[in-house]
């Protein structure tokens, strides 16, 4: 079917994508080469649909609208495990003078005075318990593990900070309600739930300075 090899060529390009991470690269080489098998039979099969608002909070905070998207499979009524990839519209205010003294000496640095927005990708594992029963209201976890690329530019202004255009460990745990469709159809639901947001990196490859952004949000996800 042609959803099948869609998914599965998603699956494999996942795996794919981190090289310079070789931790995360084998978690989501891992997960691929658990899921494809069971994606193949097509028992069990599971996706999901997210939209994602996050508020940051601390000294580089930055705010995001997320879309995102998790393909997998259901191993029980309990656990499901999948891989997913999203884009992100970040946003931050810069503080006043941010950058006066740097863009003095280096012309550079002016044109990119006004930056305060960006798009990033983030590209995950996906983890979910599923609490209570199938046919009935219930709770999920979610745990999110992986990798953000800032892809439109090569820095972006946050605060009293920036980003640079290098990989960030992503990481967003979620606890939240799951409420199915139908009694009918079980596999079909709305989950709606607040999230944790955490991405790390260093700031800039020679000064070695480390960037800390952390957000709390919502988010509602159809599942089928």
């Amino acid at each position: 079917m042609k959803w099948k090899r869609l998914l599965i060529g998603i699956l494999a390009g996942v795996g794919g994508m981190l090289p310079v991470s070789a931790q995360i690269g084998e978690i989501v080489n891992g997960l691929t080469n658990v899921a494809l098998p069971a994606i193949r039979q097509g028992n069990g099969y599971k996706g999901y649909l997210e939209a994602d608002c996050t508020i940051g909070v601390g000294n580089y905070r930055s705010n995001f609208l997320t879309l995102a998207t998790s393909q997998g499979y259901k191993f029980t009524d309990w656990f499901y495990m999948g891989a997913g990839i999203g884009v992100d519209l970040l946003w931050s205010t810069v503080n006043t003078g941010w950058g006066n003294d740097w863009a003095t000496s280096n012309p550079d640095w002016a044109a990119h005075e006004k930056t305060s927005s960006a798009v990033m990708i983030p590209v995950f594992t996906d983890f979910r318990f599923i609490l209570g029963e199938q046919t009935k209201t219930g709770f999920f976890i979610n745990l999110r593990v992986g990798a953000a690329f800032l892809c439109s530019d090569s820095y972006i202004k946050i605060r009293d900070g920036y980003l640079t255009n290098q990989n960030y460990f992503y990481f967003q745990p979620a606890f939240g309600v799951r409420i199915p469709v139908s009694r009918t159809k079980p596999r079909q639901a709305l989950d709606v739930g607040v999230h944790y947001r955490l991405m790390t990196s260093n700031y800039w490859s020679n000064w070695q300075y480390n960037a800390t952004i952390n957000g709390l949000g919502l988010n509602i996800s159809y599942e089928w």
